[in-house]
């Protein structure tokens, strides 16, 4: 079955089925027919033998019995001849005067089926004639049985064209619903046989009720959103990185052609060498961003467990102190007393955002400037802020800052020393934490970035 398609299997599976049940349906309702027919048939013969019994009057030898009282054994069609004791026929009640007495009798008490003259299908009967504990003579009684046997070859001849006739329907039915229900799946297919990696816009837009098949179709359409965003930010990622690689790898080209050019003294060789070290550190942390985010997206966090923001944001808040002092920036950190501010979470990578975060203020904040780190509990959220007085962002680049590479101009440039995939890293690593970051920036207040962590268990 391995090569026919769906469809047919299923209509091959339901019509066995069926035929099946219907073979078993008919062998039961035939069973059963004849057993009622066989009970009902012994019944009216053992009740005839008892009214017989009863209504037989033997005179001087001569066996009587009258026409009314045996009325309603002939219009069941029961016929019976009554022995003497020697075996004779006495007497005989309805069609029986028209037939002889089988030559072979079943024992007394028991029945048989048998043939009349040849032809007549019977079942018979042989019970003693008695009065008291005295045997008068023998009673045999037969029913005819073609009636019943003709009703019977009907039922089968009817069995025999309605089941092969309900399976035919059945099946020219089940292939029509077969059809009608698997239409969906067909156009799923033809949907995924479009599909490849240059162009996953394809969609399935029938419009199906919340079955199996439409939740499949549903489940398939998310699918393809999926690979076709992974494919993109391949894609954007793949661009964006040749792109950042290309501008330090020339300038290590020009500087190495630059150092072959011509004879040069020690100085400034060193002075090459070490221009060409600042290019690898840039390629060493771009490398290091790319691996980070690109971890980050696929594997998710590494290590889940009950992270103390409290204690964190202190030691970040020390070991940017320095920093902070060379640039005359006053760096602060207020932090609600008694509030617990425990998370779950992954404690390197909560650590790698609130440091790249608190750099970035610093970078940007000019001389005499302010840096202020604030935590509090909102409900069953917990919201770290940090907050620089520096240059504020333009409005126009704040729906882009957590873009990947992204840069703003001016103030945030290459020669700043970012790649700009320091925001998109923070932004992907508190998103794996349930989170959200948000920005915000003005002349007044400057720049403030907004942590939302789901608070811990406890």
């Amino acid at each position: 079955m391995k090569d026919i398609k769906l469809r047919y299997q299923i209509v091959i599976w339901t019509v066995t089925l069926e035929a099946v049940l219907l073979f078993v349906f008919a062998a039961v309702f035939v069973t059963f027919l004849k057993s009622s027919q066989n009970q009902q048939i012994e019944e009216t013969l053992r009740l005839s033998a008892a009214q017989l019994n009863a209504v037989v009057d033997i005179r001087s030898g001569e066996y009587l019995v009258s026409i009314a009282e045996t009325a309603e054994m002939r219009n069941l069609g029961v016929m019976a001849w009554i022995l003497n004791p020697q075996e004779q026929v006495a007497l005989t009640i309805g069609n029986a005067e028209n037939y002889a007495l089988p030559e072979t009798l079943p024992e007394s008490g028991q029945m048989e089926n048998s043939l009349l003259a040849g032809t007549e299908p019977v079942r018979l009967l042989v019970s003693p004639l008695s009065e008291g504990s005295k045997t008068l003579g023998t009673l045999v009684l037969a029913i005819p049985l073609k009636s019943r046997q003709t009703l019977l070859r009907e039922i089968y001849l009817g069995l025999a064209i309605a089941i092969p006739l309900v399976v035919l329907l059945s099946a020219v039915g089940g292939l029509f619903l077969a059809g009608r229900a698997l239409q969906p799946v067909d156009s799923i297919t033809r949907t995924a046989q479009q599909i490849s990696a240059a162009d996953l816009s394809q969609r399935i837009t029938l419009d199906l009720p919340d079955d199996e098949v439409g939740r499949l179709s549903q489940t398939f359409n998310d699918m393809l959103d999926r690979l076709e965003n992974a494919f993109l930010r391949e894609r954007w990622f793949t661009s964006d990185v040749s792109h950042e690689l290309r501008t330090p790898l020339s300038l290590m080209k020009t500087q190495l052609s630059l150092a072959r050019s011509q004879s040069r003294d020690a100085g400034e060789l060193l002075d090459m060498i070490e221009d060409l070290e600042g290019d690898v550190d840039r390629m060493t942390r771009l490398v290091e961003q790319m691996l980070t985010l690109a971890r980050v997206e696929q594997r998710g966090l590494e290590s889940i467990a009950d992270v103390d923001l409290r204690g964190l944001l202190g030691e970040v808040a020390d070991q940017f102190s320095d920093a902070a002092a060379r640039k005359s920036v006053k760096l602060t950190l207020a932090l609600s007393p008694q509030v617990n501010l425990d998370v779950n979470g992954d404690l390197e990578s909560l650590r790698q955002v609130l440091m790249n975060l608190i750099e970035n203020a610093i970078k940007y904040t000019p001389p005499e400037g302010q840096v202020s780190l604030a935590a509090k509990r909102v409900w069953d959220q917990i919201e770290v802020i940090v907050e620089n007085s520096g240059e504020p962002i333009p409005p126009e680049h704040l729906p882009h800052i957590f873009e990947r590479f992204y840069r703003v101009e001016s103030s945030r440039s290459r020669d700043s020393g970012g790649a700009g995939l320091g925001l998109a890293i923070s932004r992907e690593i508190i998103r794996r934490h349930g989170g959200d970051i948000q920005v915000a920036s003005d002349a007044e207040s400057g720049t403030v970035f907004t942590l939302q962590l789901p608070a811990g268990d406890h």
